[in-house]
């Protein structure tokens, strides 16, 4: 049989030793770091954000805030969330990522770069709220962001949160919204 380039051979020796050796959560002191992270993104997000419903509002020359107005400082807020997280994973993807780091360190380590979780968490619990209450967002939308919540959480508490992957998968990735 010839080997696939495409599937990759079970290591069932690995997998044991990640869930033996490895605990499922990341050290309490990390969780904090996370949390902190998650809270300071998503309020520096909505100060952002509220600063640009008005600045839109003043140029409108409106008093009250319109459905309009709400969407309107609602993608920019977004366009500028993607292109600082796409550019910010591009720069990791290409200066800081070591390619020779080994499979189990690429599944276990790398917490310094938590911060792309923890971007990704914070961006998405300020969207949620906003998109469903002011936006008015699609259900397919508001299922995104609690995916992206829920996976981007699995990379900043869990022990086993490939991290490794993570400027590519909560970074540069964004840049394919910038766009849209």
């Amino acid at each position: 049989m010839i080997p696939s380039p495409v599937f990759v051979k079970y290591d069932s020796a690995l997998f044991d030793a990640i869930h033996r050796d490895v605990p499922t959560f990341l050290p309490q002191e990390d969780h904090k770091e996370a949390i902190t992270w998650i809270l300071s993104i998503a309020g520096a997000i909505t100060l952002f954000h509220l600063v640009l419903l008005q600045i839109l509002k003043v140029w409108q020359g409106s008093k009250e805030t319109t459905h309009a107005t709400w969407k309107a400082s609602y993608q920019l807020t977004n366009l500028l969330v993607n292109l600082i997280l796409g550019c910010v994973g591009i720069y990791y993807q290409l200066f800081k990522i070591k390619s020779d780091e080994a499979i189990l360190d690429r599944i276990v380590g790398n917490e310094h770069m938590m911060l792309f979780s923890a971007g990704q968490v914070g961006y998405q619990l300020w969207a949620l709220p906003i998109g469903i209450i002011f936006v008015g967002e699609t259900k397919s939308m508001i299922i995104h962001h609690v995916a992206v919540i829920c996976v981007g959480s699995v990379s900043a508490l869990i022990s086993s949160g490939f991290r490794y992957f993570t400027p590519y998968f909560y970074g540069v990735i964004e840049i394919s919204s910038v766009p849209l």
